[in-house]
């Protein structure tokens, strides 16, 4: 496998929207996203806002979205600061390797450096109230070469359209290697975000 500074096919870099990649204006309907189902998560919560800054947890019905409930999860803001999982799609159970409905995030997530990245995420898609996409490869801590890749979005719901209680998460996962994939929440290897967009 190709080393960290050579990965075999992932694209390193950052973005935020607003600006293309030589500063100029964004490429018309240029997406950030490099995997369709969160061109559809974001389309679909740009569609229930209905012209307000964020819509509300009624206006997502997962009947209308059936490819992504594995991917899903619904997340409380919680006073504090904290984060719970209300919801989370089988997808995503499966690469915790346990069911953490009702636990709160910083209860679940491994390692002290990885939890603070999430909780960060978290925070900045609540405080601005916008969505934000972040990319990560994990890196194997023997190699430090990547092993699995994770693709998440965070899109804030508010009941009064000021404040966030809630936030919509599609969190897809990409493992290179099958055996990692029952490690995934199990340990805390090195890990490099690769996409950061706020949108």
């Amino acid at each position: 496998m190709a080393s960290l500074s050579q990965p075999p096919f992932f694209e390193f870099g950052s973005a935020t929207c607003g600006g293309g990649a030589d500063g100029g204006a964004p490429a018309p309907d240029a997406s950030p996203f490099t995997d369709p189902r969160l061109d559809q998560a974001f389309s679909y919560w740009r569609k229930k806002a209905a012209g307000r800054a964020m819509p509300r947890r009624a206006d997502i019905d997962p009947i209308e979205i059936p490819r992504l409930l594995p991917d899903i999860m619904l997340v409380d803001v919680v006073e504090g600061g904290r984060y719970r999982y209300r919801l989370i799609g089988t997808g995503n159970t499966q690469a915790q390797g346990m069911t953490a409905t009702g636990r709160y995030l910083d209860e679940v997530l491994p390692g002290s450096e990885y939890k603070a990245h999430v909780i960060g995420l978290y925070d900045e898609c609540v405080q601005r109230r916008r969505g934000v996409y972040s990319e990560c490869l994990f890196l194997s801590p023997e190699r430090l070469a990547p092993e699995r890749h994770t693709k998440v979005l965070f899109l804030p719901l508010s009941e009064d359209g000021e404040r966030v209680n809630m936030v919509f998460v599609v969190q897809i996962f990409l493992y290179i290697e099958q055996t990692t994939r029952e490690r995934h929440f199990l340990d805390a290897p090195p890990y490099r975000e690769i996409i950061h967009t706020l949108l």
